[in-house]
């Protein structure tokens, strides 16, 4: 349930605290970073749970999922679309611990690999990447949107994953409940685009 209450306070953070978040952007990440490198190395602290299991990158990741399935109407859409570059690059900052302690520990025969957590991670990388502004001026338009489009492969991936390894049966019925509203709404918000789009094409054509 830990994921719903950060889901909670980054809507929050982006009514209230957009503007903050995007002159400061730079910091928070560099924040983010320490913060990230600190939870993995005291790993073992109760307080590092959040970041060490997912919960907080998780919670990034379903803003900048879930945006892009709100129809535009919504003052909501605007403020999450202010601040996707920004929770993007904080979600694989502060997800990247939790990949690698269990990929580190697959490796060294711990546990079994989780290879959908792990490639889902690797897809991330790119994006990651690409969402800084000095990496995407210098990109071709067709080609960042290209890259960008792995997104949805990894959302199916986060979700396979998640569902294959919850800790808390409550978190299992979570993850279900926040998935199937993304893909529910996102199947909504395609089909009126399409529809909008055919509209349009139509009384063009008839003007």
């Amino acid at each position: 349930m830990i994921v719903l209450a950060f889901l909670i306070i980054l809507t929050i953070l982006a009514f209230f605290a957009d503007k903050f978040i995007r002159k400061h952007n730079v910091k928070i990440y560099i924040v983010a970073t320490i913060i990230s490198i600190l939870a993995f190395i005291l790993q073992d602290k109760a307080f590092t749970t959040p970041i060490m299991q997912g919960f907080l990158g998780l919670s990034f990741f379903y803003i900048v999922m879930i945006t892009g399935a709100i129809d535009k109407k919504y003052k909501i859409k605007a403020k999450f679309l202010g601040l996707r570059r920004e929770y993007s690059i904080i979600g694989f900052i502060v997800i990247a611990p939790h990949a690698l302690k269990y990929t580190l520990q697959g490796l060294n025969g711990t546990i079994a690999l989780e290879w959908f957590g792990i490639i889902s991670f690797v897809l991330m990388i790119p994006l990651f990447v690409t969402s800084f502004l000095k990496i995407r001026r210098k990109m071709k338009a067709k080609t960042w949107n290209l890259i960008q489009s792995a997104a949805y492969i990894i959302y199916i991936l986060l979700f396979i994953h998640l569902i294959l390894n919850y800790t808390l049966k409550i978190n299992l019925i979570l993850y279900l409940v926040i998935f199937i509203f993304y893909f529910v709404m996102k199947m909504i918000y395609e089909i009126k685009k399409y529809d909008a789009k055919k509209k349009k094409k139509l009384a063009s054509s008839a003007a």
